[in-house]
């Protein structure tokens, strides 16, 4: 959390009159927002799955899932539509294998995807087999955006729609992995907090170890951006670490930037800072994207002059000049740290569920409501026996120490279901669209220029002069190998998201030529 005498003291915040100020730089102080991030759940069928099974509904899957997969195989593995009636729209069909025996891989794009195992092995008896038959993994996306609830209802409707085509029946089911997350703005010197000595005297728990990972920082600072705690195949995996770096890196979720938004964790200007970073796909471009916010909203001529030099290039800086310019025009950015406990089925199956509510009438999938409604009392289990973060001095046992400041907040959070409002979902899909677009666009218009220079060597032709040549050079073949790519991709977006055009999204005036009035386009048209 970056402390507001911070932001005070820094060049655009006292150029700034006072209601901007309170646009750009207003966020929430110590905020904590909590969910679960990645929620896997598997689902036992009555039928027989084993090798030398004489079930008719069992059989008939495997036979229509093996014609279907022969197809999947003749168009290059890149996905068939598979549709039953119930569906709201078609699962892709894809290759790979999950768990070893999980052959068939059906996706909802962004949404979840189903695993079945055709064939599964008997008991320890030789008799039938005690091995769920179907997996299915929520992403994050969706438990972001419609909640956990309600993304487990919408999942398992198209399971039971599988199960009613082929006649098979739902025994119970039951969750196999779920993350619990909490993202926060509390920290604003990470690197002090999980420094090995301090995280060491703050940390109790069973596990062995600790892997904490750096990443240099000009020449002389660093920052912490991962700790962990186990293995990610032990009965609980913890990690924490930089949220928001993950996501500018990794170029993915952007939609996280939105959220953060929407519930104060950021401000309008660190959205600015990150949103340029992660257009660029590079967590280091952080000190330039606040150059460049002052090039844009700054008053002063000189100091905006001298950063427009540093952005086009003109001028350069080493690391340490440029962020000690940039830490004296602008605040530096609120960080977004995640807590994250991994907790897998060997480790749940062992609660004693309270029954907070009646889930009689979830029937199959009562189970699973139930553990969702002890949400509470299983975070306080994992945030208090599990790992706690104490005090680094008092008791010389550190286990009967009371809670550091950041772990108190963080096991005060509100524990919803979190999700966004019908009117956010729309706006945090728009802008994914337009920003995911406009990266896209640039990537367009390198590539075609790199083309032209292949192609013609070094020249002077303007830019729309390439991509012309590049459109001009597709042959038949080509067309018909972007004809493919194009549905292949389409098949990899979820249609409920892209419903719609984007906000600002134009309809083409200009391809080769004006189709207004036939004339060659020889400019860049705005």
């Amino acid at each position: 959390m970056i402390q507001k005498r911070e932001i005070e003291h820094t060049q655009i915040y006292q150029e700034l009159d006072a209601e901007s100020q309170k646009y750009w730089f207003d966020f929430k102080q110590k905020k904590f927002l909590h969910n679960i991030d990645t929620f896997y759940y598997s689902v036992k069928l009555i039928e027989d799955f084993t090798d030398d099974t004489e079930d008719t509904a069992v059989l008939e899957l495997r036979e229509y899932f093996e014609k279907k997969k022969s197809l999947l195989a003749s168009h290059h593995n890149e996905s068939i539509p598979v549709y039953f009636d119930g569906f709201d729209s078609s699962l892709n069909l894809r290759a790979g294998i999950f768990a070893g025996f999980f052959s068939i891989r059906l996706e909802c794009p962004e949404w979840f995807d189903v695993f079945i195992a055709p064939v599964v092995p008997h008991g320890a008896d030789g008799g039938l087999s005690v091995t769920c038959e179907i997996v299915v993994q929520i992403r994050s996306y969706m438990l972001w955006m419609y909640g956990v609830h309600e993304a487990f209802r919408r999942s398992f409707a198209y399971i039971q729609a599988i199960c009613d085509h082929f006649d098979l029946h739902i025994g119970f089911c039951q969750e196999n992995r779920v993350d619990y997350c909490w993202h926060s703005n509390y920290l604003s010197n990470p690197e002090k907090f999980f420094a090995p000595d301090n995280f060491y005297k703050m940390r109790v728990d069973r596990f062995k170890d600790a892997l904490i990972h750096t990443a240099k920082v000009g020449s002389e600072d660093y920052e912490i951006d991962y700790v962990a705690l186990g293995k990610r195949s032990d009965k609980i995996f913890i990690r924490i670490y930089l949220k928001s770096k993950e996501v500018v890196e990794k170029n993915y979720k952007p939609w996280f930037f939105k959220v953060w938004l929407f519930n104060g964790l950021i401000n309008r200007y660190d959205f600015f800072v990150y949103e340029e970073c992660y257009k660029r796909r590079s967590w280091k471009y952080m000190d330039m994207a606040r150059i460049q916010f002052y090039a844009e909203y700054g008053n002063d001529a000189g100091l905006q002059a001298t950063c427009r030099k540093l952005l086009d290039g003109t001028q350069t800086m080493d690391d340490d000049h440029l962020r000690k310019l940039a830490d004296s025009l602008t605040p530096k950015v609120n960080l977004i740290m995640n807590v994250e406990y991994q907790v897998m089925r060997k480790h749940s199956k062992s609660y004693q569920l309270v029954p907070f509510k009646d889930n009689s009438g979830k029937d199959v999938a009562k189970r699973i409501y139930d553990y969702l409604d002890n949400r509470r009392i299983v975070a306080d289990y994992l945030t208090h026996y599990v790992l706690r973060l104490v005090e680094t001095s008092g008791d010389s046992n550190k286990s009967r120490r009371d809670y550091c400041a950041f772990w108190k907040s963080l096991r005060s959070c509100r524990m919803i279901d979190v999700c966004v409002a019908p009117k956010q979902v729309k706006l945090i899909r728009q802008y994914c669209r337009q920003l995911n677009a406009e990266i896209m666009k640039k990537r367009v218009i390198n590539a075609a220029v790199t083309l032209g220079i292949y192609t013609r060597g070094i020249n002077q032709d303007n830019v729309m002069q390439d991509c012309i040549e590049a459109l001009c050079q597709l042959n038949d073949n080509d067309i018909h190998d972007a004809y493919r790519y194009k549905q292949k991709k389409a098949r990899q977006f979820n249609a409920d998201e892209l419903a719609e055009t984007y906000i600002g999204g134009d309809t083409h005036t200009y391809e080769v030529v004006n189709i207004n009035t036939g004339e060659v386009s020889t400019d860049i048209v705005s």
